[in-house]
């Protein structure tokens, strides 16, 4: 009977524990804590752990009463964004571990995207969970999400990139694919698509959302509970994604990539930005209007959400958009920085908290009390 077990469930000749490559590196063997390679992805890592949330912990039962009562346009303009945040995260919920568990060779890294996937679970069951409780019928308006073309359609460009991922990845696992660059661009385009759909689409959802909320007083539990997603894919989703594409950048085969994949990144950026522009005129179409927002304002907010991945890139000055310093949505400031908004436990549901802060500190002591 051999003792040798296969390299790509435990590695006994792995060599490189110290500087292990994120990705397409020598296969995984321990778990190794003792090197930290990434510290910032072990960081966010263990932030984002610190920030676990359940799906169950808004009251929606006002929503109910208010999507019978709110005039059709605000109606509409709720729906068709819940439509695609949900079809979003269900989409990155599936596809993060699944395409990198067979090319992840850095523990750092997978813990990461194993918390993140996780995490997608939540924020798609969060949606999930929006419906069931907001809705007398919810399968009649699981039917009506599904069948927002324009939602499937905005999707279009990432899930290209996805796909191909999928299939490299798996192609790889099974010995149809060397470990050479273009197997390893494959999979870094892949986490140049997540970094465009989580800092660009999910951003300009997630204002059509606050901005309901925000400008109409409706619809309250549901903006906490999408605010307590958008602080997961804003603070550190979208980091995460950001500190593994600058590791990979300080290797060879990472330069490499950037540079091969540099035309397509622009391609990239440019074709989610007008998609976003296109959404962003259906949304608006038809008569829905936003209070205090303008379809140009909205427009304006995707342009910046887009500059800062095309500045990320430094590729800023060869986008077909306009480049925006300023941000055009003020009340995103509030709904993002989570401690600007200082509600009380008493008064509504709270987005703003952190599991295992607290630490028991007074095992073995004795306290003297009169009674």
């Amino acid at each position: 009977m051999t003792t040798t077990l296969p390299s790509k469930i435990f590695n006994t000749e792995k060599s490189d524990y110290e500087f292990p490559e994120i990705i397409l590196g020598q296969d995984l063997g321990l778990f190794d804590t003792i090197n930290k390679s990434y510290p910032e992805l072990w960081k966010l890592y263990k932030t984002l752990k610190n920030q676990d949330w359940d799906e169950n912990e808004f009251d929606y039962s006002t929503c109910n009463v208010q999507f019978k009562t709110c005039d059709k346009h605000t109606y509409d303009m709720m729906v068709k964004t819940l439509a695609w945040q949900w079809e979003a995260d269900s989409v990155a919920s599936r596809s993060i571990a699944a395409v990198l568990a067979p090319v992840c060779t850095s523990a750092e890294g997978w813990a990461g995207w194993v918390e993140i996937t996780r995490n997608e679970i939540v924020h798609a069951a969060t949606y999930s969970e929006i419906v069931r409780n907001s809705f007398d019928n919810p399968d009649d308006i699981l039917s009506e999400i599904l069948s927002v073309k324009e939602a499937m359609s905005r999707l279009h460009v990432v899930s290209n990139v996805f796909n191909k991922a999928f299939e490299t990845s798996y192609d790889y696992a099974r010995g149809k694919r060397e470990n050479n660059q273009e197997t390893y661009n494959d999979v870094y385009m892949f986490i140049v698509g997540l970094l465009c759909m989580e800092r660009i689409q999910f951003m300009a959802s997630f204002a059509v959302t606050f901005g309901i909320c925000d400008g109409t007083g409706l619809f309250q539990p549901i903006g906490k509970a999408v605010q307590k997603i958008a602080q997961d894919e804003f603070e550190i989703h979208v980091q995460y994604g950001k500190e593994v594409l600058r590791a990979m950048f300080k290797t060879e085969r990472g330069r490499t990539a950037f540079e091969q994949c540099r035309e397509k990144i622009i391609a990239m950026v440019s074709e989610v930005t007008a998609s976003e522009i296109e959404w962003t005129d259906y949304a608006f179409s038809e008569g829905r209007e936003l209070t205090g927002v303008t379809c140009q304002m909205m427009k304006d907010w995707v342009h910046f959400s887009s500059t800062d991945v095309a500045r990320f890139f430094g590729i800023e000055d060869e986008m077909p958009f306009p480049i925006i310093e300023e941000n055009p949505l003020k009340y995103m400031e509030s709904w993002l920085n989570m401690s600007k908004i200082q509600a009380s436990n008493q008064e509504e549901d709270t987005a703003q908290y952190k599991v295992g802060v607290m630490r028991r500190d007074d095992q073995d002591q004795v306290f003297e009390v009169d009674f």
